[in-house]
């Protein structure tokens, strides 16, 4: 069965798009993996609606390894073919360049309160989850106004970037605070996001 490019790449699903770039370097150095498979795991940690997919699937592999099937004829198909990674010639050189960008991720940045709703947002969806918290962290604490459609919209990402971002905890209490918000649509959202932070917490 195809490993997951999280186990491909040797790295947590709260990866930025920084530590990806140096662990494909290191993978390359280590060529535990074939040149395709590292690529193909790249791929799907860089492109957010494919990370998904990957962050979703990681917790239910191990069951699905233990099952043996008579006739597999049905999965057979061909993988697309994917651009081959060159060789690396200066493997020091792209991995320094990466722990450069990962330290530049974590610079703070001094930002309006009218901008840090879209910056978090933002953030969050390119994978820079310790911005998103920062962003996000910044403008619910500067609101003035608890009841709006924005700073609920701002809990709700914010829960997506603690459970990212390796605060899982942190996710599931600040969920647990809108299963008890007045609005029966938070209420609702809230409910069926508990359990999945819940039951991630218990993998």
């Amino acid at each position: 069965m195809e490993k997951n490019p999280y186990d491909i790449l040797g790295v947590s699903p709260a990866a930025s798009k920084a530590e990806i770039t140096k662990a494909v370097a290191e993978a390359m150095k280590r060529k535990q993996y074939p040149v395709d498979v590292i690529a193909k795991a790249q791929k799907s940690l860089m492109k957010p609606e494919e990370r998904i997919m990957a962050d979703y699937l990681r917790p239910i592999l191990p069951p699905i390894r233990r099952f043996k099937y008579s006739d597999l004829s049905a999965l057979a198909e061909s993988a697309p073919t994917l651009a081959i990674l060159p060789e690396f010639d200066g493997l020091e050189q792209a991995i320094a360049q990466a722990n450069r960008e990962e330290n530049r991720e974590r610079e703070p940045l001094n930002l309006p309160f009218s901008e840090l709703f879209n910056e978090g947002v933002t953030a969050c969806q390119e994978g820079r989850y310790p911005k998103a918290i920062k962003y996000l962290e910044d403008y619910c604490h500067q609101s003035q106004e608890h009841n709006t459609q924005t700073y609920i919209q701002a809990q709700m990402w914010l829960i997506r970037a603690y459970q990212m971002g390796g605060q899982l905890q942190r996710a599931i209490a600040l969920c647990q605070m809108l299963v008890n918000h007045s609005h029966p649509q938070v209420q609702t959202w809230a409910n069926k996001t508990l359990p999945m932070l819940s039951g991630m917490s218990r993998v």
